[in-house]
């Protein structure tokens, strides 16, 4: 009991950035640097984008932007300490460091990415899981479904990973239409899911308690697109 106590102390540490991008640093260093474990998914060559975010890896320079999502998450009542949490698309460690950090068990929580060089992130895509039928708690899309070339397929599959009444948050970047109009200069997006509207009619029927949302509130600069709901299946 005394040392699950001392864990859950450590794990709230990280809630300050420079502490968790400390571990993070460290644990970079050994992975990538040290032991070269930086691996692809097959699939990961036909990915736009593909040289930015493997370049990004290899640079280690990670985003807190996450917290956005977690934040919300955190506070949700049918989510507790022994809820099993997906990260999808967290290539750096950094979103499973916060999930820790605000309270979830890193024992139940996995990430999901076509680049890895963690053991704590599985290859693989999110258009074909291999995970069983409601196999997850939550399952968390920081800032990669617009990169997927199907996002309707992605919604299908994360539905089916995760449980009834199960939590679903996304997040992803939006611009304004002038930067729609040239894609090509802009990694990652889509003029298809540009607002919680969008991303809500992926998931249909589905869609059940939304617990928080966040549209980009300035139109004429990039912003933050944020949904976070429940499932009914």
């Amino acid at each position: 009991m005394a040392q699950n106590r001392w864990k859950t102390r450590f794990y709230r540490f990280l809630r300050v950035k420079p502490i968790c991008n400390l571990v993070f640093k460290v644990r970079w260093l050994w992975y990538v640097k040290i032991r070269r474990k930086l691996v692809s998914h097959p699939d990961m060559l036909a990915v736009d984008g593909h040289d930015h975010n493997l370049k990004s890896i290899i640079d280690g320079q990670p985003s807190d932007r996450i917290l956005k999502l977690i934040m919300p998450m955190s506070i949700i009542d049918r989510l507790t300490t022994e809820s099993t949490v997906l990260a999808i698309g967290c290539r750096y460690e950094t979103d499973l460091l916060y999930l820790a950090a605000h309270g979830f068990d890193p024992a139940r929580i996995r990430g999901l990415d076509m680049l890895s060089y963690s053991p704590w992130v599985e290859l693989g895509n999110m258009h074909n899981m291999d995970f069983l039928d409601d196999s997850w708690d939550a399952v968390l899309l920081g800032w990669v479904l617009t990169y997927s070339n199907n996002p309707r397929q992605a919604a299908k599959e994360v539905v089916r990973v995760v449980r009834d009444g199960g939590v679903i948050a996304i997040g992803i970047t939006t611009y304004p239409e002038k930067y729609l109009n040239n894609l090509d200069s802009v990694i990652g997006t889509t003029a298809d899911i540009t607002s919680t509207d969008d991303i809500l009619e992926l998931f249909g029927d589905h869609v059940d308690q939304l617990y928080f949302r966040h549209d980009r509130s300035e139109q004429d600069r990039q912003g933050a697109c944020l949904v976070v709901f429940s499932v009914k299946k």
